[in-house]
């Protein structure tokens, strides 16, 4: 099977490449954008980090944006057989500051590769969502629970599920939607939750938390994508996946534990709830875990230690 994987230079699609790129042949689609967040020098060693093992042999490597339509078709010119769509603005809050850009990425972007993929007959369209879509939530949700995003970004995410499906429902392309929460890990960007804490605490300084007591479901990376792949690879279709760590822990013990990690003196500020962000909990994953055989494997305290190594060896 060849594989094309948007936004392949990114967080989580670069360890896919990495993983699926052994013994498939993979194209990459990335238009290599910092968001104002790195510097040309800290991105290009972050993209040296991440695509570190790609095997290069199996990989066609594409400069290109996924709503500029012949770069897709330069894409899709490969024939690739499954599509992994990652690529959009990669945090709500980004889309949120900025939705005249944001949101096209991910509604145009979206749209774009879905009429290429029934055009030129791909087996799958994998599309990765977020668990803002559900807006606030509770421990033990479901696929099939209500969906009301508390900010644009799950709206946004939420409206590229719905055109999934119609294509699905329109040209027989067959979709699976992946519902990601809380990613982190090595090759990580600066700006999430857990970075920014760990940033923070590492130099001593205070670590704001956004209501101590809400809970997120924080997924290791590893997990993650091989959740996605195995999702990818499977012949289930037409349906929706939770693929977390299914075991929330609150934004207070999270600080906590990164503190007393690095041996921190800062100190944590409850600053309350934001506006942006949903109260969450923990996903069902009974559906990934029965129908893929999906079963996340590092505990969070096991992967906060492999990312402060990370962290510290970066520095």
């Amino acid at each position: 099977m060849k594989y094309l994987i948007t936004g392949g230079k990114g967080f989580i699609g670069s360890h896919i490449v990495e993983k699926l790129s052994i013994e498939n042949e993979v194209v990459v689609l990335d238009n290599e954008d910092n968001y104002g967040i790195l510097t040309n020098e800290e991105q290009n060693r972050l993209y040296e980090w991440r695509t570190r093992n790609w095997n290069w042999k199996n990989i066609s490597d594409i400069k290109g944006d996924v709503c500029n339509r012949l770069d897709c078709l330069k894409a899709f010119s490969h024939s690739p057989g499954t599509v992994i769509h990652l690529a959009a603005y990669p945090r709500a809050k980004m889309v949120e500051n900025d939705p005249i850009m944001g949101v096209p990425k991910i509604i145009n972007g979206t749209t774009n590769l879905l009429w290429h993929a029934s055009k030129w007959g791909c087996f799958k369209f994998v599309y990765v969502s977020s668990s803002m879509i559900y807006g606030n939530f509770k421990d033990g949700t479901k696929e099939g629970s209500k969906t009301k995003p508390r900010n644009i970004y799950g709206e946004a995410k939420l409206a590229g599920e719905r055109l999934v499906k119609l294509f699905m429902r329109k040209e027989g392309l067959n979709y699976n939607i992946v519902r990601p929460s809380g990613v982190y890990g090595p090759g990580d960007m600066p700006d999430r939750v857990i970075s920014k804490f760990f940033e923070n605490a590492m130099n001593d300084k205070d670590i704001d938390v956004h209501n101590g007591k809400n809970k997120i479901d924080f997924t290791y990376i590893d997990d993650v994508v091989d959740g996605i792949i195995k999702i990818a690879k499977s012949k289930v279709c037409n349906l929706s996946f939770n693929v977390t760590a299914g075991r929330a822990t609150s934004l207070m013990q999270l600080a906590e534990k990164i503190i007393t990690l690095t041996e921190s003196n800062s100190d944590i500020n409850d600053t309350g709830n934001h506006p942006l962000y949903p109260l969450r909990g923990t996903l069902d994953i009974t559906r990934a875990g029965d129908l893929v055989g999906y079963k996340p494997t590092v505990e969070l305290d096991e992967g906060l230690e492999k990312y402060y190594e990370w962290l510290k060896n970066k520095t």
